[in-house]
């Protein structure tokens, strides 16, 4: 009965280990994605405010007879 005992108690733990590494990674996972959302954005923010200096420049020049 003790040997018994003391499989069982020594597959709870090793569950137990397996289920906390196991959040672990989870967690790590999704710190990644949102890093790399949250640099997506930025990255899609500068594009937008690129993209709209572009635009006035563009009209600027068309006012004062520039060509691009």
């Amino acid at each position: 009965m003790f040997e018994y005992d003391h499989l069982q108690r020594r597959k709870k733990e090793e569950g137990r280990r397996k289920k906390e590494e196991g959040r672990g990674k989870k967690e790590e996972g999704r710190r990644k994605k949102e890093e790399e959302g949250r640099r997506k954005r930025e990255e899609g923010k500068r594009k937008k405010e690129e993209g709209r200096r572009k635009k006035e420049e563009g009209k600027r020049n068309k006012i004062s007879g520039f060509s691009n």
